[in-house]
């Protein structure tokens, strides 16, 4: 039988040129030369193409680097936030409320606090913000959901300390100058969730319905607003609170997600996906997300955006077991908060989907990826991770910058 124990397509090529040679001699040495020949040139074929599947991505692909300067006038603002409102305004970074525990550390019985400032940041090539108070949300809430479009930013939804929102408005600048313009409030109360842009569709999913775990879809068409939201077909599966939603090629994909126990019903966590068709008003299955040793990744509680030649970039969220556990009420209280940032196993794995492929391969594993309640900011090839929980109740103010390389 001809060996190809050397093989390996991950050893490189020094691995490849051992292979070569040994299945040279081997073939020199025995009958049948040239039938062995043919099957051996299959053989190294056959394992290229699995090379080529084995859902790694050239990391070279891209370059991170650490963003520098953040607000400094509210010191528990400063501490960092989860869950904020954010996107690209007039070519400057905009990020408005969110939420921490800026006094006494959540499993130690604090409280969590929310905000209401909003700041922008000019963004440029380099890596230092320049950051400038320009106005103040309603009220001080975050778990919304914040939309880039022409005309600006549009905030949907959201949760203060005390009750969730149906609000809508678009955020713009003129001369310098914040205005907040009201927008069709929807028809329920919202937070939790996720949304994007079809064209001029505005659709949101998920999250937390009138305060229960929804499966939900909502959408505004902002071509005619009298219209008001209307009720689209919900995504299959159990409820999904904190799913990740991208709008990639007049498609809405969403994965991930979870739920706890309400009702009668069990807890669940969700890492399948689905792609909605506009057209159709349909869902159909998409890929689940996995690392390069094929292990499923919960996406609940990650981020997602539109990423170069029609793909879609996917980082962050929590770990599918441990955090079902938390869910279920066997990992709770201060024990479970109480663990290094490690234990929790956040997802480290930035991700690449390929819808015409219905693929997923990873660009490598970083520490700046693994958050829950990050949000993901995309603008002329960089990407802007902003804050986030590094473990439960514990969050970071740091803001990293992924570039792609092709830009």
């Amino acid at each position: 039988m001809l060996c190809l124990r050397w093989c390996n397509p991950f050893l490189g090529q020094a691995g490849w040129l051992i292979c070569f040679w040994h299945t040279f001699y081997y073939l020199l040495h025995h009958e049948n030369m040239i039938r062995k020949i043919i099957y051996g040139v299959y053989a190294i074929l056959g394992m290229m193409t699995m090379a080529a599947c084995s859902g790694q991505s050239d990391a070279s692909e891209i370059s991170l680097e650490k963003m520098h300067g953040f607000p400094t006038e509210n010191t528990g603002f400063l501490k960092g936030v989860s869950a904020l409102y954010a996107g690209v305004i007039e070519g400057n970074l905009l990020i408005a409320g969110g939420c921490n525990f800026p006094d006494i550390p959540v499993a130690d019985g604090g409280k969590k606090a929310y905000y209401r400032d909003i700041y922008i940041a000019p963004l440029s090539n380099d890596t230092a913000f320049e950051w400038k108070k320009i106005g103040q949300l309603p009220q001080a809430a975050a778990y919304g959901v914040t939309i880039s479009t022409e005309k600006g930013l549009i905030c949907v939804g959201g949760t203060t300390a005390t009750h969730s929102l149906s609000d809508v408005f678009l955020l713009s600048l003129q001369k310098d100058t914040l205005k907040r313009d009201t927008l069709p409030s929807l028809p329920v109360t919202m937070d939790n969730m996720a949304g994007a842009l079809v064209g001029h569709s505005l659709y949101i999913v998920g999250g937390n319905v009138n305060g229960i775990p929804s499966s939900a879809m909502y959408m505004l068409d902002l071509l005619d607003l009298s219209g008001g939201w209307k009720r689209e077909t919900d995504i299959p599966g159990e409820p999904r609170v904190q799913p990740v939603c991208v709008a990639q090629d007049g498609k809405l994909y969403v994965w991930g997600g979870f739920a706890p126990a309400v009702e009668g019903h069990q807890a669940s966590l969700s890492v399948d996906g689905y792609m909605y068709s506009p057209e159709t008003k349909e869902w159909s299955s998409v890929a689940t997300p996995y690392d390069a040793e094929g292990n499923e990744i919960s996406l609940g509680g990650g981020m997602g955006t539109s990423f170069g030649e029609g793909m879609i970039l996917c980082a962050g969220g929590v770990d599918k077991d441990i955090f079902l556990k938390a869910l279920q009420g066997i990992y709770a209280g201060k024990e479970y908060l109480s663990h290094p940032v490690e234990w929790y196993r956040f997802n480290r794995n930035l991700l690449l989907y390929h819808p015409q492929t219905d693929k997923w391969t990873t660009l490598g594993e970083y520490e700046q990826g693994a958050r829950a309640g990050a949000v993901i900011v995309s603008q002329d090839g960089f990407h802007y991770i902003i804050n986030g929980e590094l473990k439960p109740g514990i969050r970071t103010n740091e803001i990293n910058r992924i570039k792609e390389k092709r830009r």
